[in-house]
């Protein structure tokens, strides 16, 4: 890991294992908080500023290019650069996404990415043939992830959504962040953490001395339900 990234996105650092995304697996980082979608940014930037290729395809028109330019200017890179290896594709129907997908391994020969990143990738399946369509979808993102050693990185929502709930079931790691005005909460697997948010125009300790986030601004429960 690019010793500035520790710095850039704490909440990964301290709290998500890195090592956790591994070649073949499909990740699922799921909940309503900005920090999901930021999460995934967060990787996408660190993987460019290593001269790696990342395939983006979203689901939601939620690709947020001036994020991952913060996080790569706060790592001392070029963001015109860094954003020249993200290949973003972006769809707007449910037919469209069954596109993209189908042509996913196409796009992994052309540019050998070290990260495969789906926003939202259920958000567009409504109807009962999005239903049958979804299905597919997933099974193929599965397929190409391990018949090709992907790391694949997916976002959701996290709720009762059928599409959600089968993102989850088929994922072989689920991180589930939720934030509230005091605390953020991230479930990585058997493994709770919480962080306690500092409010605007205030700073800790941390912030001039430095330090270990999980000793210092976190608080890890293992095993916890």
């Amino acid at each position: 890991m690019h010793p500035s990234f520790r710095q850039s996105n704490p909440l990964i650092c301290g709290c998500i294992d890195p090592s956790g995304f591994e070649p073949s697996c499909l990740t699922l980082i799921e909940g309503t908080s900005k920090l999901v979608p930021d999460t995934l940014f967060s990787l996408c930037a660190q993987a460019a500023c290593r001269g790696q290729d990342v395939i983006l395809v979203d689901g939601a028109n939620s690709f947020n290019p001036y994020a991952i330019s913060r996080a790569v200017k706060f790592m001392g890179y070029e963001p015109r650069i860094a954003l020249s290896h993200i290949h973003v594709a972006r769809a707007f129907t449910e037919y469209q996404m069954d596109v993209i997908i189908s042509g996913l391994r196409e796009a992994v020969t052309r540019w050998n990415p070290s990260l495969v990143a789906v926003l939202y990738l259920s958000n567009l399946f409504s109807t009962q043939d999005g239903k049958k369509l979804f299905d597919s979808i997933l099974k193929n993102i599965k397929e190409i992830t391990q018949s090709l050693s992907l790391v694949t990185v997916v976002t959701s929502f996290g709720g009762i959504w059928w599409g959600d709930r089968m993102v989850a079931g088929n994922a072989d790691r689920v991180i589930r962040i939720d934030e509230t005005k005091t605390l953020i909460k991230v479930q990585d697997g058997n493994n709770l953490f919480e962080h306690a948010t500092v409010p605007p125009g205030q700073t800790r300790f941390i912030d001039f001395i430095g330090g270990d986030m999980n000793g210092q601004n976190c608080a890890k429960l293992q095993g916890a339900a």
